[in-house]
């Protein structure tokens, strides 16, 4: 009989036991991010690698390659003949719409080319193949926002983006656009040991810092003074803002 309850005992330790340490797990596995296959460093370019853990996100960016109506405008394909004699597809010229625009642009690159916009994993392409680069002189200042160009400047500066930034710029783009691999993939927004999302641009950084001051706030650094909610909107804003690029300083 004291044989049966303390084997009785020990089956309710041990079950308690168990029940104690799977709940720790779950717990634990709620405090996850993600669930990793593969380690992420600063130097995980390729998004594809970042897919690995976060397939969701990763198929999310691979739609960005869809060219389809949609109710936000989305893009509709059409082929296009390139000087040398090949096609390719791009999207309907905006200048054939509203030749206006030709007239208002005259002497601009912009007058030459300018075409409807497509999802992000094309932007890279398009900017090596309009020809507002193949018969214009355009300066490395160009690719800041139509390239994953976290890993250039970081090569260029040798660690240092900000140093990278102000090269880059200064480089011919043909030369400039030879360092990108990718267009914007997942290390431009986000830190890649913790996932926190960061700004990557040093023009938008400095925008930020100069905006600040000019409101009474020194030394503010967006990567460590904004909120969660202002990062949500700046790490689009880094690229999706209207610029005006100094022609003699590129930048």
């Amino acid at each position: 009989m004291l044989l049966g309850s303390v084997l009785v005992v020990a089956l309710v330790t041990m079950g308690m036991t168990a029940l104690l340490v799977n709940i720790l797990e779950r717990r634990h596995e709620g405090e996850q991010f993600a669930f990793q296959t593969v380690q992420l460093t600063d130097e995980s370019y390729d998004p594809a690698e970042w897919g690995k853990n976060f397939p969701l996100h990763y198929q999310m960016w691979q739609a960005t390659s869809e060219m389809v109506p949609t109710d936000h405008g989305g893009s509709k394909p059409v082929q296009v003949t390139m000087a040398d004699g090949t096609t390719r597809t791009a999207t309907e010229s905006r200048l054939e719409h509203d030749p206006r625009l030709v007239t208002m642009w005259t002497g601009y690159p912009f007058s030459v080319a300018y075409r409807e916009a497509r999802g992000h994993a094309y932007m890279l392409e398009d900017q090596r193949l309009t020809r507002r680069v193949l018969e214009f002189n355009q300066p490395g200042v160009c690719l800041n926002c139509h390239a994953s160009t976290y890993p250039v400047m970081k090569q260029l500066g040798d660690g240092d983006i900000n140093k990278g930034f102000e090269i880059m710029n200064k480089m011919p783009y043909e030369e400039a656009t030879k360092l990108a691999e990718h267009p914007v993939a997942c290390i431009d927004c986000h830190d890649a040991t913790t996932m926190e999302l960061r700004i990557t641009r040093p023009a938008f950084a400095e925008g930020m810092k100069k905006l600040k001051a000019h409101e009474g706030v020194t030394d503010y650094d967006v990567n460590r003074d904004a909120t969660p909610a202002e990062m949500r909107t700046f790490v689009c804003a880094q690229c999706h803002v209207e610029y005006y690029s100094r022609a003699r300083a590129r930048r």
